[in-house]
């Protein structure tokens, strides 16, 4: 960096170059009066023959945790461009097929249906976002999805909404004080809550799609952790879209990778989806999650420290995040993140993987999950990417039918996936090392 005694210096303004008085490289000053925000304070850096003013207040711009919505959604277009798609295809009277993300945990799902919830709202269509829990049936979830998107309805559609004549499981959807919710119907006609569960949905979707196609606009299902609903549930849910005609009501949906299965076997209707793999970013997108972000608020990153943090997170996203949040901290405001700050940073990151994302996944394991997850990555250090499940089968002494319903449970619970037949992988970078290292510990 370049500085200066004295002089006339210029400060790089959102529109202008604005000469400025200097005694330094680098000068503090209250923002100016006629900005819109005048409680920012600025810092002005004299460098390549230009002064540059910065916020001082700079917003760490990465957001790593479970759901958090990136500052970019890099490397996601093509997942982007199918939903406009869907959505172009529906608004022009055609029906489309649902729309399922599949991947691990941490690859960005969430954020691309928080995307897509964001796109069909733009559109003026209803559009909501439920996350599955375990015993909820799909008419609760849908009912969660049409009472919060239903706060943005207007005109006729809004009127359409709060007339009445949308009920399911015993539930109506009324527009009160506090806006619109589903209340208990005491009309005697209404269906009783214990009823078949599937011609309440179809009958309920049916009409909200026809006051929907009437206003012109469409209806848009996004739900999340779909593996979490019970066999008969997803039977529920698919049968009822399978039983749409030309209503403008679509599905997008996201889960786990055994979930087109769980799907299939639920329903043969399902084997019509559209299952859309959602996996690690490659390089380029990769480096553009961590350096567009930064940029965004004028700060740079040198290229040994992309390439280190890169290299380090695998294209995983949720590391992608994490590595790069810690790296801005311990950067501690300054106009390059380099290497050194990405290398402090590395045990920060290490401590919260292991008393957060590592942890939560050990932790909610029974004692024969663990140990079938202990002989696996016995298996793997120091840098074996996947296992065959005979041969974890072999290092427990046990036989390969004895320990798979043990090995299903823990495919189950997104620990462990199988990416070809016969062969397992940890579904995160780094745990079989987090495994080791734990059951190290115990054994003293």
């Amino acid at each position: 960096m370049t500085t200066i005694d004295g002089g006339l210096g210029f400060a790089r303004g959102s529109r202008s170059l604005v000469p400025r008085a200097s005694t330094g490289g680098v000068e503090y000053a209250s923002q100016n009066k006629n900005r819109k925000h005048k409680d920012l304070v600025y810092y002005k850096v004299f460098e390549h023959g230009w002064w540059y003013r910065l916020p001082m207040n700079l917003l760490n711009p990465y957001t790593p945790g479970a759901g958090t919505r990136p500052a970019l959604l890099a490397g996601r277009d093509s997942q982007t461009a199918l939903v406009r798609n869907l959505a172009d295809q529906v608004q022009a009277g055609r029906t489309a097929n649902p729309l399922i993300y599949v991947g691990l945990r941490g690859m960005g799902k969430t954020s691309l249906l928080y995307a897509a919830r964001d796109l069909f709202r733009e559109r003026g269509w209803l559009a909501g976002y439920f996350e599955v829990r375990r015993n909820v049936e799909p008419g609760i979830a849908v009912q969660h999805i049409i009472a919060d998107s239903a706060q943005l309805s207007t005109g006729m559609f809004r009127a359409a909404l709060a007339n009445g004549g949308h009920r399911i499981g015993g539930m109506k959807l009324t527009l009160g004080p506090a806006g619109f919710s589903f209340e208990v119907d005491t009309d005697r006609r209404a269906v009783s809550p214990a009823a078949d569960a599937f011609p309440a949905l179809v009958a309920f979707l049916r009409t909200l799609g026809a006051d929907a196609r009437a206003n012109g606009v469409g209806v848009a299902l996004l739900i999340d952790e779909l593996q979490l609903f019970r066999k008969r549930d997803l039977a529920v849910l698919i049968q009822a879209l399978s039983a749409l005609d030309d209503e403008p009501i679509v599905l997008i949906g996201a889960g786990l990778p055994g979930l087109p299965a769980d799907m299939a076997k639920a329903n043969t209707y399902a084997e019509r989806f559209r299952f859309e793999g959602i996996g690690p970013l490659n390089d380029p997108d990769a480096r553009e999650a961590v350096v567009s972000p930064a940029f965004g608020q004028g700060i740079m990153w040198d290229e040994g420290a992309v390439s280190h943090l890169v290299a380090e997170a695998h294209g995983y996203p949720y590391f992608l995040q994490l590595y790069a949040s810690e790296a801005w901290v311990a950067a501690e405001g300054a106009r390059t993140i380099t290497l050194k700050h990405v290398q402090v940073s590395a045990d920060a990151a290490q401590r919260q993987l292991s008393v957060g994302l590592y942890a939560a996944r050990y932790d909610r394991l029974s004692d024969k999950e663990r140990e079938y997850v202990d002989a696996m990555a016995a298996l793997m250090l120091p840098d074996v990417a996947r296992v065959g499940s005979g041969a974890v089968a072999r290092n427990l002494g046990k036989s390969l039918s004895v320990v798979a319903p043990v090995r299903d449970r823990v495919i189950k619970k997104g620990i462990v996936h199988s990416p070809a037949f016969g062969m397992l992988e940890f579904s995160v970078p780094g745990f079989a090392s987090y495994v080791v290292a734990r059951s190290s510990t115990a054994d003293l």
